[in-house]
């Protein structure tokens, strides 16, 4: 019964983990379009096909974050909730696959903003020249355009550092469970 119980979990928390990466990226991309509004009305409107999005270009924006984002979610849960398996209880499996998504959370957001610190330290006046190949026709501002595509290519790098955090994650919890069992076990026996 608990084997079904955590498959039931793990399917529902991975609609809920595409849910939550495409919330993710529709603020993430509000955050990078502050920074750079050519990076979407030059690049990711076109790429995406959304014509509709110069009319409102802050919903372009959020709509362009969800539709990059919402299975980067699928993909790092895929993952993340087969290492949920290995913990003892279908609540335990909630609590920590939920702990260790917003860990994923946390470092691809961390690891975006050092791209985009990156970006600041790396593109100025005297080196945008050796970035313009990255540059779409019609940028008035490519240094801030750089920048941004500097914060989205380190997004999808932290994606995986985060994966791998939220791995790192489980299994530590795993571990402290497995101690505590065993301290508990040996508490109640030398009673």
């Amino acid at each position: 019964m608990r084997i079904l119980q955590k498959i039931g979990i793990y399917f529902l928390m991975l609609v809920f983990a595409a849910v939550v990466a495409g919330i993710y990226g529709m603020l993430h991309d509000q955050i990078s379009y502050t920074f750079s509004e050519e990076y979407f009305t030059q690049f990711k409107f076109k790429q995406f096909g959304i014509p509709w999005a110069y009319e409102n270009p802050r919903l372009g924006a959020a709509y362009v974050g969800a539709l990059a984002t919402w299975w980067m979610g699928i993909i790092v849960f895929i993952f993340l909730g087969l290492f949920g398996f290995m913990l003892h209880s279908p609540r335990q499996m909630v609590l920590s696959l939920s702990k260790s998504f917003l860990v994923v959370i946390g470092v691809t957001l961390l690891t975006g903003f050092a791209g985009l610190a990156l970006g600041y330290y790396q593109v100025n006046e005297e080196t945008v020249s050796q970035y313009m190949q990255w540059v779409r026709p019609g940028v008035t501002n490519p240094i801030q355009f750089v920048r941004v595509g500097f914060m989205h290519n380190a997004s999808y790098l932290g994606g995986l550092t985060g994966l791998l955090s939220g791995i790192a994650y489980l299994v530590v919890s795993k571990l402290r469970y497995n101690k505590s069992s065993q301290q508990d076990s040996l508490t109640r026996a030398s009673a």
